[in-house]
């Protein structure tokens, strides 16, 4: 694989292939899988956020979100994995943190431990490099596999689309329709992270997650 780090493992937890699986590196918008699980473990999907002006002024891929607009939720966790909106995973951030981004990132770190990523420290809840915010392949095969079991992210994870104001905002995952194994996957991209993705895949009887870290496309 042209990749600098990967890792796949089987549903049974035996480890299929790997190369520099524990070796920290940026996973970009990967980042947006432990935003919204924590989003959902402080917030209702049916709780309405009003978008704070910080999360409108969000760089990066966005949905165009408006300071003071109304979503749901389980709206921008979709528009968070999705189209990997970063106004929505900011807007999400600051509404389970109760106003504050370095609580919640707080939140993801602990999350983190919880669920064994060892290799991994949050800084941020969109995933836009910034020092000190880094996993690995390993623990974003693990942090994949976990979402995959929470029912709203699994849906969101194998939609092709995200329709918003009646704009359709396409998948980041061209896999998403295209291959028939996958169940859902969160792709990510930056300067200091490459071309990335964690995600599960299921066919003829058997269940794998996996990450690919530092690709060149």
């Amino acid at each position: 694989i042209d990749a600098e780090a990967w890792y796949l493992v089987g549903q049974d937890e035996i480890v299929l292939a790997q190369r520099n699986s524990r070796r920290s590196r940026a996973i970009a918008s990967i980042t947006k899988l432990m935003t919204t699980i924590v989003a959902l473990e402080h917030a209702r999907p049916s709780d309405v956020v009003r978008v704070p002006a910080a999360a409108a002024r969000i760089g990066g891929s966005t949905i165009f979100l408006q300071g003071g607009e109304e979503l749901t939720v389980s709206e921008l966790v979709r528009a968070a994995l999705i189209p990997s909106a970063n106004d929505a995973a900011t807007a999400l951030a600051l509404h389970a943190g109760g106003g504050s981004s370095e609580r919640f990132v707080r939140f993801m770190n602990a999350k983190a431990r919880e669920l064994g990523l060892t290799d991994t420290t949050f800084e941020n809840p969109h995933g836009l490099d910034a020092a000190g915010h880094v996993s690995s392949a390993r623990d974003a095969s693990l942090l994949v596999r976990h979402a995959l079991g929470i029912p709203i992210l699994r849906d969101a994870l194998g939609r092709t689309s995200f329709t918003f104001r009646g704009r359709d905002f396409p998948s980041t995952d061209d896999l998403n329709g295209s291959w028939a194994p996958l169940l859902g996957g969160k792709t990510g991209h930056t300067a200091a992270a490459g071309w990335s993705e964690a995600a599960g895949a299921s066919a003829r009887g058997a269940t794998v997650f996996g990450a690919v870290l530092g690709g060149d496309s």
